[in-house]
């Protein structure tokens, strides 16, 4: 029996007509879940980080994949079995079905994602059970405690953080949880405000410096749940599986949930509250840097810089020699191995993608995960990675080719440095309409020139500090799924990835990171933090301005200047 058809089977017993399937792990945790908490990835069998699927009883599966992991899920799933698509609600209402009874798991669930489907909030009906359904079928084991845990340990506050967890929670209460006579309760659930709030951290995800945790933070009191091993902490410590009981003896209170929160939370409140959901305060906190936070993204970034160049350069004399027969995963942990040399290191931040050949055209493609293949001269190669360091968070993309690349590579090569040139080159109006919408729109205008209805082109998202490389606040895109409201501010760190990808072809990608500025005319400015140089033979000078030629020039002699200055501290 298929693992869709053994689901089936507990839809049908338990007299539903649908399970609706998420990419929670209950923290609402980006890219970097536990194995056991990969439920979406095990019954679609698609390596896809993010995306929401349901299986109907009478033979219909849907996957709501994001834009950058559509080609991917199409090489993976199973399309005889999985439709794909980008707006899950919209396919039920066009299929024309009648699912009276849509199970779902209200401790994977975000309350977003049933704010989706308000239309059909009739039909939705949470299964109050410790096991998951998927668990079930795939003979995991459920707990209701995680599987690893390791001991806190607290983060410099003078030298990385810029502001103590004390400075951090009295900002909180009187910015936004004292409203004139209202008092609100917060409900912490995402585990990287938790760290950020109280400056500590912990390594119980493979590539976010993280703990299990929950917290409350009302006008005069603190909670934390956890079961980690900690020392001296300051607040009062709750068992992590206490955290639900707890919630239901808070009576009267006007408690704030984000949307992304699990709805077991709202399940589990009283009666006698009254709840507020909106995007977290604390959210809204992070993602504005202090100075120290991002002096250390500087620095951190010169560092990590320097671990691409060193692997760069191994690259190519391995490439120069073609009996060293070099492969995707050996890029890819090579990179690793010199990020780990440098200072303040914690983690990678996710998976390293390091892609060749028709690979490149996968956009997500992880060599951990497929087959990889070994490189040749003749296909393009690109190398996406980053680093969770005790200063900050980095992420970065550069397109290789070791051969001749083709005269159409080489133009969308240079349609992708021109968007970053533009990104670059251009001040924006500080005010509201500076979203990440926007700015998608004005990037893709740069690969206007493209005439394929086969391409897809992806532009980035906010980066965190040291705690995982995904920030939610903002993503550059026009995604349902992903478009967000939030305008760019002075303060944030942002990567922008203007890529092109052809369905089992090819694709490029230039990713770089950047500090967003306002200068005295409040126009806002992408300063790159990133400083790796371009590849100069997929480059086509003739599509390039002489300002824009010009631009790339001075960023080169910068990249220069700041590897010296770096080797140069390192020697003395």
């Amino acid at each position: 029996m298929s693992r869709v058809e053994a689901l089936r089977a507990l839809i049908k017993e338990h007299e539903c007509d649908a399970y609706l399937i998420t990419d929670s792990d209950g923290h609402y945790t980006f890219y970097s879940l536990s194995e056991e908490d990969r439920r979406l990835n095990w019954i679609t069998e698609c390596q896809a980080q993010c995306g929401l699927a349901i299986v109907t009883l009478n033979n219909k599966a849907f996957f709501q994949v994001p834009p950058n992991y559509r080609f991917l899920a199409k090489v993976e799933v199973n399309t005889d079995v999985w439709t794909l698509g980008d707006d899950i609600v919209q396919w039920i209402n066009n299929q024309q079905l009648s699912l009276k009874r849509i199970a779902y798991d209200p401790r994977l669930t975000p309350l977003f994602i049933i704010e989706q489907f308000s239309a059909l909030a009739s039909s939705l009906y949470p299964i109050h059970s410790s096991n998951n359904w998927i668990d079930i079928i795939s003979k995991k084991e459920t707990s209701s405690k995680p599987s690893k845990l390791t001991p806190i340990w607290p983060l410099d506050e003078f030298r990385f953080a810029g502001q103590t967890s004390i400075e951090k929670v009295e900002k909180l209460r009187r910015n936004y949880l004292s409203d004139g006579e209202k008092k609100y309760t917060l409900i912490i659930t995402a585990m990287d405000e938790i760290a950020w709030l109280l400056n500590l951290r912990a390594n119980d995800m493979e590539c976010n410096p993280l703990f299990y945790s929950f917290a409350i933070v009302s006008c005069n009191q603190l909670w934390l749940f956890t079961d980690n091993p900690h020392q001296d902490l300051q607040y009062e410590i709750r068992p992590y599986e206490s955290f639900f009981a707890f919630l239901s003896t808070l009576k009267d209170q006007d408690v704030w949930l984000d949307e992304r929160t699990s709805v077991i939370v709202l399940h589990h409140l009283s009666s006698t509250d009254v709840v507020r959901i909106s995007r977290s305060p604390i959210q809204q906190m992070k993602e504005i840097k202090n100075s120290v936070e991002l002096e250390g993204f500087r620095q951190c970034h010169f560092r990590d810089c320097a671990a691409v160049c060193q692997t760069f350069e191994w690259l190519q004399k391995s490439m120069e020699n073609d009996a060293l027969n070099v492969t995707e995963l050996d890029v890819a942990k090579y990179l690793e191995s010199r990020q780990r040399e440098q200072v303040d290191f914690i983690s990678i931040a996710f998976d390293t993608i390091s892609a060749s050949a028709t690979n490149t055209a996968l956009i997500e493609y992880s060599p951990f995960a497929r087959k990889t293949k070994t490189l040749i001269a003749r296909d393009l190669f690109y190398l996406d990675g980053g680093g969770n360091y005790l200063d900050g968070t980095t992420d970065m993309t550069r397109t290789l080719h070791f051969g001749q690349a083709t005269q159409e590579q080489i133009q969308c090569y240079t349609l992708a440095l021109k968007a970053i040139l533009f990104i670059e080159m251009t001040g924006f109006p500080c005010d509201d309409t500076l979203t990440g919408c926007y700015i998608h729109s004005l990037l893709r205008a740069q690969f206007a020139s493209i005439n394929n209805s086969n391409e897809h082109i992806s532009f980035g998202h906010g980066v965190s500090h040291g705690m995982g490389v995904v920030e939610g606040g903002i993503f550059i895109s026009d995604s349902p799924s992903l478009a967000t409201s939030t305008p760019i501010r002075p303060g944030m760190v942002i990567a922008i990835e203007p890529g092109i990808y052809f369905e089992g072809k090819w694709g490029i990608r230039l990713e770089n990171v950047y500090e967003v500025i306002e200068d005295d005319q409040r126009f806002i400015h992408f300063i790159p933090l990133t400083l790796l140089p371009y590849s100069r033979p997929l480059i086509d000078v003739n599509l390039l301005s002489s300002e824009e030629l010009k631009w790339i020039n001075v960023y080169h002699q910068r990249c220069l200047q700041e590897h010296k200055n770096l080797i140069n501290q390192i020697l003395t």
